[in-house]
């Protein structure tokens, strides 16, 4: 892989203990909605970052969110902490997405829609966890590929409708590497739960249900954030995307 890239990611800062400590909660016997919010108000820029993306046009609710016990008690944790995620990415280096034309809404509408596929696709509860936060962060490289082609002046144009799976090749093309394996060294740099660095290593393998689905989301998941399901329709999980 290119030496700058790799320095990039040595050079990202960690992910907040609350993430971690979100993370954790879920795989608790128990725990409530005080317990969420008294983990997420360790950070107030959390706070105001989730409520955000919570009233974001994504969500198209009638009223405003105006306090994290309600965002907690409308979205679940699982939610929650892919908001924090969103949270720390956008915050984490300079957002810019100009080597792929999307802007910070399209990223966050392709994470959330990643994720929304393999919930959908996958049923046993801490399975579909690890799934879910993996597949909402697969593509979190593309904003150091991104800088890192505007620093050396690369450029490429795809179609706002390439799949993901698709544009890993054009990335490989121009820059060296894809998506996929930067993600994997930072996942690792964040020390994210080994499961979801081995998924995002092997997911094209396609070997078994849990990396198919990884596949298939980011088959019908285009780069803008939309869904293309007749994509999907030589998979072996096609009929479960009824469920979406």
């Amino acid at each position: 892989m290119i030496a700058a890239i790799v320095e990039r990611i040595e050079n990202l800062p960690p992910v907040p203990n609350v993430v971690h400590e979100l993370q954790d909660m879920y795989y608790m016997d128990s725990y409530n909605s005080t317990d969420i919010e008294t983990v997420i108000k360790k950070d107030p820029n959390l706070v105001a970052n989730i409520l955000k993306i919570a009233n974001s046009p994504l969500y198209e609710f009638s009223r405003e969110i105006v306090d994290i016990r309600q965002a907690i008690v409308m979205f679940g944790l699982e939610q929650i902490i892919e908001f924090a995620l969103a949270s720390f990415v956008e915050d984490m280096v300079d957002f810019d997405l100009g080597l792929y034309g999307i802007d910070a809404m399209q990223f966050l509408k392709m994470a959330q829609n990643k994720s929304k596929v393999v919930t959908a696709l996958v049923e046993k509860s801490k399975e579909r966890f690890v799934l879910s936060n993996t597949a909402f962060l697969s593509d979190v490289s593309k904003v150091i590929l991104s800088n890192y082609a505007k620093e050396q002046r690369i450029a490429f144009e795809v179609e706002k409708d390439i799949s993901l799976n698709a544009l890993d090749e054009v990335e490989r093309e121009y820059l060296g590497t894809d998506s996929i394996e930067v993600a994997a060294l930072m996942f690792e740099k964040w020390n994210f739960d080994q499961k979801m660095v081995e998924l995002l290593q092997r997911f094209k393998e396609r070997s078994d249900e849990i990396q198919e689905a990884l596949y298939l989301a980011r088959q019908i998941v285009a780069l803008d954030g939309t869904l293309r399901k007749e994509r999907g329709e030589e998979s072996e999980l096609a009929a479960r995307l009824v469920r979406i």
